[in-house]
């Protein structure tokens, strides 16, 4: 069934802070729709018996992870300018959500979650650990040609991948609570690198690990955009799936 025409599409930029890292990409839509409504939007929803609001995620955060520069689409039936989008739901989101800026794309580009292609993470270690080891470990781990790995799918059946392609840049730095380790993973479908894993491939345990998603990065010059707002100083509180709640991205 076709979707009635959502007139305006707004792309937002958005901090999901350590205070709301164990919520589900479910429930983060759900803070989203319920902050939406107390701001008075005009959010769209999908047509059927159980409708759904029209937020279109760029990639679900993992359970447990923090995200300094997340990537929202909201799909709305009146347009609404970006500066008033943002200025009338900042002040809604609870603590740990954080808008950044706000920009219109077009509405019949492609899908949000289409135009992913990697990710930037950093991931602080102990500080028990030396920074020496640490680049001497990932200077070993790039000089492989092969990072054979198994990842146990969700029905359980493990698949066995190649870890280092995945892999586009892998770095260590100085930290203050111990040394950082900087990744940019692909976020391809079916190629989705995970810093979980290439932690665990250097032999440290990522349990003991913070690990935070600085940046989500889109295809370059995929939409140009009708216009940008950013957050005033004063205003708010400071996949491998699809990221798409609704089941759908394009009006």
């Amino acid at each position: 069934m076709n979707e009635p025409s959502a007139p305006c599409r707004l792309r937002v930029v958005y901090a999901h802070g350590p205070q709301l890292q164990y919520i589900s990409h479910l429930d983060l839509i759900r803070v989203f729709e319920r902050a939406v409504r107390r701001a008075r939007l005009p959010l769209a929803y999908t047509q059927g018996f159980n409708a759904r609001p029209r937020i279109s995620m760029a990639s679900p955060l993992p359970v447990g992870m923090a995200g300094e520069r997340e990537l929202a689409d909201f799909y709305l039936t009146e347009r609404v300018p970006a500066g008033e989008f943002l200025s009338r739901l900042a002040p809604q989101l609870p603590p740990g959500l954080t808008l950044l800026a706000v920009e219109e794309v077009p509405r019949q580009g492609p899908s949000l979650a289409s135009l992913v292609r990697a990710a930037r993470y950093r991931a602080v270690l102990p500080a028990h650990y030396s920074l020496a080891e640490v680049q001497q470990r990932i200077d070993e781990l790039l000089q492989q040609a092969v990072l054979p790995r198994t990842r146990r799918a969700k029905k359980g059946r493990p698949t066995d991948y190649d870890l280092r392609p995945l892999i586009q840049a892998l770095t260590a730095e100085p930290g203050a609570d111990g040394p950082v380790v900087r990744m940019t993973l692909a976020a391809l479908p079916g190629a989705t690198g995970r810093p979980e894993e290439v932690l665990d491939a250097l032999g440290y345990p990522p349990a003991r690990a913070s690990i935070v998603r600085e940046e989500i990065i889109l295809a370059p010059h995929a939409e140009a955009p009708a216009g940008e707002a950013g957050l005033p100083e004063d205003v708010g509180e400071v996949p491998e799936e699809s990221g798409d709640f609704a089941g759908e991205d394009a009006p």
